[in-house]
């Protein structure tokens, strides 16, 4: 799959650093040496990035249209199978204050989603019994990856909704419990009220939180007495509550992540009276 939206010379470039599955992150940069982490590094290849290897990732991404995916792009990213996602740089178009595109492309992002099963086994004492959970973590934190794994744990005590509004939850051959249900490609303004009228969860997972946009759904959902957890970017709880103190009333249990010394290590976890 990686291959077949890099191309042979990028993959191969990209393999001789890191082998397949453990690629978690390629950087393209036009000029630059193709730069691949993992989960503990970032190294650099032999090949230098052209606009012509960007170009050709786009065509692939988009299956040559780019203008389907013009909302994508409005957020600064397209989707691609698997849960993979590719974040874009270039030249914004604006008009009447909102970014509508992007155009003149320079830099692509591509986040290879992981499962690591097990990853939330040292959160067993907040997931049983469960209240709402909001994990804390800057980005390449491995936020995505936890929340994916808690949900796994919930689903096989609870009826548990993914809104997996970028695709990155439902991964290729991802495993989660009976009782697990995906609402994908659907921002979760527009997804929530109809989930929760017509699939009546009892647990819904949220993955990248942006309260000021989401705070309404997020209340409607606690109102209904549907349970949440969530995540959010930030580096700490106490700027993650700063920034948004509704969060405070939402949550009652809230865990962070660090990228040191690798992707995914719980910092500390926070458990309100």
């Amino acid at each position: 799959m990686l291959e077949s939206l890099l191309g042979e010379e990028l993959y191969s470039d990209a393999v001789k650093i890191f082998k397949p599955d453990k690629i978690a992150e390629i950087r393209l940069r036009i000029g630059r040496k193709l730069a691949v982490k993992d989960v503990f590094s970032n190294r650099f290849g032999q090949r230098t990035v052209t606009e012509a290897d960007i170009l050709s990732i786009i065509k692939r991404a988009t299956k040559n249209s780019l203008y389907a995916f013009q909302e994508e792009l409005c957020k600064g990213y397209l989707p691609y199978s698997g849960g993979i996602r590719i974040g874009v740089a270039g030249s914004g178009v604006v008009e009447k204050d909102r970014l509508i595109t992007y155009k003149n492309f320079t830099s692509l992002t591509i986040r290879i989603p992981h499962e690591i099963l097990g990853a939330a086994d040292k959160l067993s004492a907040l997931l049983n019994p469960f209240e709402n959970l909001l994990v804390v973590s800057p980005p390449f934190g491995g936020k995505t990856t936890l929340l994916r794994d808690i949900a796994r744990i919930l689903s096989n005590d609870y009826d548990t909704l993914v809104l997996d509004e970028r695709g990155e939850f439902g991964m290729d051959g991802a495993v989660f419990g009976e009782r697990i249900d995906f609402i994908a490609g659907t921002p979760k303004t527009l997804a929530a009220e109809g989930a929760i009228r017509a699939m009546s969860p009892e647990v819904m997972v949220l993955d990248e939180l942006y309260p000021p946009k989401d705070g309404g759904v997020l209340c409607e959902m606690a109102r209904s007495g549907i349970k949440l957890a969530a995540g959010i970017h930030s580096d700490s709880v106490e700027g993650a509550l700063k920034r948004f103190p509704e969060l405070n009333e939402l949550f009652s249990s809230f865990v962070l992540l660090s990228n040191k010394p690798r992707a995914g290590s719980i910092k500390s976890v926070v458990r309100l009276p």
